[in-house]
């Protein structure tokens, strides 16, 4: 009963999540999205995260298709970016501000540092992105790779343009934060259907350096994303349950991709070639 609770709320979180992304394309210059349209490329894109390299494998799935809806293939990439870099930059920051109610002892010290070293990566990404004159310092590095110089640009200045998107942005945050406590609590759901309890502080504290390492080349995070769960949460509910919770967040995220792959093969307008997909055409 608390794993379909789990596997609920999840969904409930994925739906949420697909509003930001409907909202961030909406901005981009002659993208029309909508928020079905989004949801469903949001469920797909899990399915296609079992094929393709690291756990942002189905991002380009996404981004292909709403490549195929503007002329401005850029814009559709920046949307798909942008939406995936505020989910992940706010799981981070919600993480780094739990930091102080942390009691003593709880923390390895190797872990907090981690954490500093993703929190302050995350803001000197933002700061880069968001300023153009600083960025305009490193230009000289673009002659290292002068076959995408044209194209790296074009990105950079779609994505800079949300700068001037602030209620925008303060709205997708907000959208980012209600998905991330729900995907907190559907964790804690699957701890508890085997007796276990894990805090929501310590679930807030480490799956953001879950979701990093998950970014790492595998397939889906597999294996990765189980043995850094082993890691992190061992400790607080020993390395057996923590393995037992990794298996099922793994069936969670499977379930998941078979509904994706269930909207794929019912929404022939989805449907695109794999040659073109693995070709990166977007």
């Amino acid at each position: 009963m608390l794993f379909c609770a789990s596997l609920a709320v999840f969904t409930f979180a994925i739906c949420v999540a697909s509003y930001r992304l409907e909202l961030l394309a909406r901005a981009q210059e002659n993208t029309d999205l909508k928020y079905t349209e989004a949801a469903s490329l949001t469920f797909i894109g899990y399915f296609f995260n079992n094929f393709l390299p690291t756990s942002i494998g189905g991002d380009v799935a996404k981004a292909y298709y709403l490549a195929r809806k503007t002329p401005n293939k850029t814009a559709s990439f920046t949307a798909v970016f942008v939406d995936r870099a505020i989910g992940l930059f706010t799981m981070v920051f919600m993480a780094f501000s739990a930091l102080p109610f942390v009691h003593e002892g709880v923390l390895d010290a190797k872990v907090k540092t981690i954490l500093y070293c993703i929190t302050a990566s995350a803001a000197a990404i933002i700061f880069f992105m968001m300023n153009k004159a600083f960025a305009k310092r490193f230009s000289v590095l673009l002659k290292f790779i002068e076959p995408f110089r044209e194209k790296m640009t074009n990105l950079y200045n779609a994505i800079n343009r949300y700068r001037h998107h602030g209620g925008l942005i303060l709205k997708t945050i907000g959208i980012s934060i209600i998905s991330q406590l729900m995907f907190f609590i559907s964790i804690g759901f699957l701890a508890s259907s085997i007796g276990s309890h894990i805090s929501v502080m310590n679930i807030l504290l480490f799956m953001p350096i879950v979701s990093m390492m998950s970014l790492l080349p595998s397939i889906n995070g597999l294996g990765l994303r189980e043995g850094s769960m082993v890691l992190l949460f061992g400790p607080l509910i020993g390395r057996g349950n923590a393995f037992a919770v990794s298996i099922l967040w793994l069936f969670v995220l499977i379930i998941t991709s078979v509904a994706g792959g269930l909207v794929y093969a019912m929404s022939p307008q989805f449907r695109m070639p794999m040659k073109e997909l693995r070709r990166g055409s977007v």
